[in-house]
């Protein structure tokens, strides 16, 4: 489970944070130093293990009435690519070289 729960909380965290990024409105109802915890209401063993390490993360935090905001994450679009106009080439160009 580390490894899949490593990359799937780092693929969220990196959503969530362009998420907030992106609309300043959502952000607001977070309070800035809460402790934002993100779950997914299709993966439960995800949620196990990311609440077993908040709890652990909780027994350590210099703030011990930091408020817990619980994000239900919802789906995740595709992934697609950015690239506009690529080319396919068979020699060297110029630039390159």
């Amino acid at each position: 489970m580390t490894n899949r729960f490593a990359n799937k909380y780092d693929e969220l965290f990196t959503e969530f944070t362009r998420y907030v990024a992106e609309r300043p409105e959502f952000a607001k109802q977070i309070p800035s130093d809460a402790l934002v915890v993100l779950l997914d209401k299709n993966d439960p063993e995800f949620n196990r293990e990311n609440l077993r390490r908040v709890k652990k993360y909780l027994k350590h935090d210099d703030k011990p009435a930091r408020p817990l905001i619980y994000i239900q994450v919802g789906r995740l679009a595709p992934i697609k690519s950015r690239l506009r106009n690529p080319r396919v080439m068979t020699y060297l160009p110029e630039y390159a070289a």
